[in-house]
């Protein structure tokens, strides 16, 4: 649960989530206009799976807008589906990031705890202590 809400944090500070419904809203859209303005595309489906092979730039080309609406359409999608992908790319290094520094600051806290109570640790608990130190390795091997 705590990740989750490392991953909210994440996408609420950069504004991802405005972009992210943002897209589905232009998608959507844009998927009810296409069957409107190209001939080609029979329904809503059919505009949905030509703007998700688009922006994702699989282009099976099984569906083609001819028209100028149309294409002015794709393109819009297309470039706002590769910002999406590109931002939840983003988003994902951030998480791990993240979750990195939560780990090593939980470690050091831990590890300063330690040194804290170092008059009452056992002769092992020091020697493991001073092994750790010289190698540079703060967490405990689990």
């Amino acid at each position: 649960m705590k990740r989750m809400r490392v991953l909210w944090h994440i996408i609420r500070i950069s504004g991802a989530d405005y972009i992210f419904f943002g897209f589905l809203i232009v998608l959507g859209v844009a998927s009810f206009l296409l069957p409107r303005l190209e001939p080609e595309f029979s329904d809503f489906g059919d505009g949905l799976w030509y703007l998700f092979v688009s922006f994702t730039t699989v282009g099976f080309g099984d569906y083609v807008a001819t028209g100028p609406a149309g294409r002015i359409i794709t393109v819009v999608v297309t470039l706002y589906g590769i910002l999406v992908v590109a931002l939840m790319t983003g988003i994902i290094v951030g998480f791990y990031t993240e979750l990195l520094k939560a780990r090593a600051t939980t470690a050091l806290d831990d590890f300063v705890k330690e040194l804290e109570h170092l008059p009452d640790l056992s002769r092992e608990q020091l020697l493991d202590l001073a092994e750790r130190i010289r190698n540079r390795r703060i967490m405990p091997d689990s």
